[in-house]
């Protein structure tokens, strides 16, 4: 039976597109991990350290039995709250299933991907219910296209007009490199598609 005028066996090749471009995206990471130092730790993040180390905070708290989250920089004593509990639940996770932190984030950033491109392919098919073609390349754009900025790294020139290219530093400018960063901004961009298609 069609969903939303979309065959089943299309929907099986979204998935499997989805599932292929997860696993691709860790290859940055499993590159990190084969390439670092003998006597370096590899923390198993590719950009902004300083905020993925509050995320994986959280996770320790959950995986040391919190549900909430408290502050660990204050002297003052507090009741946890709910805040960042995705994180503290994703540690808690850990717990339950005896699994390290490193895995549930990978597990978490992958399947996250695997969600936020069928949704992609869910979105697409609402603009073009009854043209495949321009389905499948909306789809495929959406996943993989991103702006020009490679184009300054193949011509030797990284910075224009004094600035870098916002498709390498930005993980929401597009799907692949937002997949490759933190579950939550995956998940939210998920949500952000699932909103619109509510609309």
């Amino acid at each position: 039976m069609p969903r939303n005028g979309i065959a089943q066996r299309e929907w099986i090749i979204a998935l499997s597109v989805a599932v292929t471009t997860a696993v691709i995206g860790m290859i940055p990471y499993l590159l990190g991990s084969s390439l670092v130092p003998d006597g370096v730790v590899y923390t198993h993040l590719i950009m902004n350290p300083e905020d993925a180390q509050t995320y994986w905070a959280k996770m320790l708290q959950g995986f040391n039995g919190s549900l909430l989250y408290t502050i660990p920089f204050t002297p003052e004593p507090h009741q946890g709250a709910f805040v960042g509990v995705f994180y503290v639940w994703l540690g808690y996770l850990g717990r339950l299933t005896g699994l390290s932190l490193t895995t549930i984030w990978h597990w978490s950033r992958t399947g996250s991907a695997i969600i936020l491109y069928i949704i992609t392919f869910r979105f697409a098919a609402e603009f073009f219910p009854a043209n495949k073609n321009a389905r499948w390349t909306a789809y495929l754009l959406a996943i993989f296209g991103s702006g020009l900025g490679w184009f300054l790294f193949a011509v030797g020139q990284p910075y224009w007009l004094g600035a870098f290219p916002v498709d390498f530093k930005q993980p929401g400018a597009h799907l692949f490199f937002t997949a490759l960063t933190y579950p939550h901004i995956i998940i939210g961009t998920a949500v952000i598609l699932v909103d619109m298609l509510a609309l």
